[in-house]
């Protein structure tokens, strides 16, 4: 490979990878708030469960649903945080069917506990701190935006990935252009340096 074409390539590499590092970076902000308001979730719901197991109560199955939803949302973010953790082809953005499904799940998880608690004003539900898991209400609502909004987002990448590749295509064209002009005048120069003669001798 010549030196021109490693600097092109360089070129061509550093002006592209700015366009996929801000959109990893953007994947692994959402993914993040995600996870921590998973673990939040976890907190919140854990606590009772773990409570009922010591006691050897019978286990509510509305509170292990929660923790089923909120760890399997956990593993996903992870999964999901790994740049290209499939395959190049099955980029997490294709895999917008599965944010869907937790956001169904999360809905259903706010609807279920929202009807129990949001009517309450206080005090406690079945040894459960009301004002506890009106907050965690809350929370389960806010999990169930943003993974409709990734589910949105993956939806609309991969509709319309042809054309945003498309456009980075064209955008790359235009800077390996620039580059291979900017390299061919700097060897241009640099071989007049080296052969000084040969510039005279085009000037006679």
């Amino acid at each position: 490979m010549t030196i021109k074409s490693l600097i092109t390539n360089f070129g061509k590499g550093a002006a592209t990878k700015q366009v996929y590092v801000y959109e990893m970076w953007a994947r692994w902000v959402a993914r993040g708030i995600q996870f921590i308001l998973a673990l939040i979730v976890v907190g919140l719901y854990g606590t009772r469960v773990d409570r009922d197991r010591r006691h050897g109560d019978p286990q509510n199955p509305a509170w292990v649903y929660a923790l089923f939803v909120a760890g399997v949302s956990c593993i996903t973010c992870v999964l999901y945080a790994i740049p290209n953790p499939f395959s190049k082809k099955l980029a997490p953005h294709r895999l917008f069917a599965w944010d869907t499904t937790l956001f169904v799940l999360w809905i259903a998880l706010f609807g279920a506990f929202a009807a129990i608690f949001l009517k309450r004003d206080g005090g406690e539900y079945q040894n459960t701190s009301v004002a506890v898991m009106k907050c965690a209400v809350w929370v389960d609502l806010v999990n169930a935006l943003l993974w409709m909004g990734t589910a949105a987002y993956g939806g609309f990448r991969t509709c319309l990935g042809r054309r945003v590749n498309g456009k980075i295509d064209h955008y790359t064209g235009k800077v390996e252009d620039a580059v291979n002009a900017k390299v061919d005048k700097g060897l241009s120069n640099f071989s007049m340096k080296l052969n000084p003669q040969h510039k005279e001798t085009e000037v006679v």
